[in-house]
């Protein structure tokens, strides 16, 4: 989609479909997530980590 405030830009925008495919597919998402990266982190990497995307999210 255009971008009301800058027509040079582009927006990407997700369908009622493809919202519905990114709910089934986030189990399968979110358990390889765990075992590629989150599973390699120990105590304390979790905390760093969590306070980083905590700063990134506000």
């Amino acid at each position: 989609m255009r971008c009301d405030r800058d027509t040079r830009r582009h927006r990407a925008a997700l369908t009622d479909s493809g919202f519905a495919r990114l709910e089934e597919a986030w189990p399968s998402n979110l358990a390889a997530l765990r075992r590629h990266f989150l599973d390699h982190l120990n105590g304390i990497d979790l905390k760093t980590l969590a306070a980083a995307l905590g700063k990134v999210a506000g």
